[in-house]
């Protein structure tokens, strides 16, 4: 889904996207000071912190619009997957 001024305003008037809204764009690498030579070092963190936390694995895969380029499946597979409706970029108190 293009995001464009009109989409922003919209999404804004319930509160700040980026607490209800994932946003994702193509992986930087070596422009990312999260890029570790090889890899993204987020997945990787975000997987040390959730390892105690039994991630559903039941059901499938979640539905996800860009799986097929997403750095964090490619390097991690499902595992990326269950784990990142658990990372939140913005978690400021909401201001509604």
């Amino acid at each position: 889904m293009p995001i464009d001024a009109h989409f922003v305003e919209a999404a804004r008037q319930a509160g700040p996207p980026e607490q209800r809204m994932r946003f994702a764009s193509g992986c930087a690498t070596t422009g990312c000071s999260q890029w570790t030579g090889s890899r993204c070092g987020v997945i990787d963190r975000v997987l040390t912190h959730l390892e105690n936390m039994d991630l559903p694995t039941q059901n499938g895969l979640p539905a996800c619009p860009i799986r097929a380029t997403c750095r964090w499946f490619d390097q991690t597979g499902a595992t990326a997957c269950h784990a990142c409706t658990y990372v939140t970029t913005d978690n400021a108190p909401a201001h509604i």
